[in-house]
């Protein structure tokens, strides 16, 4: 289960990424913080590319590109502005729905559909998402998909989720007429590339905001392209919505993250409800 460990540390570096994006983000603006993060996660992979050489590709991998780039773009814009808008710990967990939206993006983009002892560990990551916000269940029985609506973090990305099940399959495709860092390492600057001009135009002085939180924004970049590396790998050795679905262990990692760094509130509840998307993944991994 060489995918599994992989992704394991995938999910890690992602919380870690996200910790230190919402650090940068208290005096950078959203767009900024995510454009120059972008950039050095490219420089990064573009060093990786250098060691590794690229494979000869044909049209179909440069139209994949292009849609992973502008698509990723808007993504990640909608990804930082989450993580801004509420607790690490309560807006991360809701990332673990993106393999339930799999279930019916991916066997119409590529295909694939789990078997019995997957889709049981979708309905574990449905449990824990609805667990996680029982601290509210004074308010009746649908307070926690209620207070999912209620919380502007954890409806933006309930948003991702989805274009992330979209996404994921994408970078299948790209993979099918690639090589895992060659894909990647396009793939964002595509995205970098899709970001500038909107940083140039909206953000008032960008460098000189990068320059308030450089460190911040440099660790954001590397957790995010090894990460982003080990996660291209898996995808080559199995399912994406096994791959997908244990990366979700990042809200695990994003509960403890946000409780003992940012001094996040509600642990015992949260992690209840995490757990619970844990087991799911699990179920799919080790059993699916």
């Amino acid at each position: 289960m060489t995918w599994v460990l992989l992704m394991i540390a995938a999910a890690f570096l992602q919380a870690a990424k996200d910790a230190f994006l919402k650090r940068a983000m208290a005096g950078v603006d959203v767009l900024v913080a995510t454009w120059s993060y972008c950039l050095v996660t490219s420089v990064f992979l573009g060093a990786l590319l250098a060691s590794t050489g690229f494979p000869p590709v044909g049209a179909r991998f440069w139209w994949l590109v292009a849609l992973s780039g502008s698509f990723g773009g808007m993504n990640l814009l909608i990804y930082s502005a989450a993580v801004k808008a509420s607790d690490l710990s309560l807006t991360l967990p809701m990332l673990a729905l993106s393999p339930l939206f799999m279930l019916v993006t991916t066997p119409l983009m590529i295909g694939e559909f789990p078997d019995t002892a997957g889709l049981f560990g979708i309905l574990l990551i449905v449990a824990g998402s609805y667990s996680l916000n029982l601290k509210r269940r004074t308010d009746g029985l649908f307070a926690p998909f209620r207070a999912l609506l209620d919380h502007k973090g954890p409806r933006l990305m309930l948003l991702v989720a989805f274009l992330w099940s979209l996404f994921a399959n994408i970078d299948r495709m790209g993979l099918d007429v690639s090589a895992p860092i060659p894909w990647i390492f396009c793939a964002f600057a595509a995205t970098t590339a899709f970001l500038t001009p909107l940083v140039l135009w909206r953000s008032a002085a960008p460098l000189g905001q990068v320059r308030r939180h450089p460190r911040e924004i440099f660790a954001a970049g590397l957790c995010e392209s090894i990460s982003l590396s080990l996660q291209m790998v898996a995808l080559t050795m199995t399912l994406v919505p096994y791959v997908i679905a244990v990366k979700r262990l990042s809200a695990v990692f994003g509960v403890l993250i946000g409780t003992l760094i940012f001094k996040e509130s509600g642990l015992a509840e949260r992690l209840f409800g995490t757990a619970l998307m844990v087991a799911g993944v699990f179920f799919i991994a080790l059993l699916g």
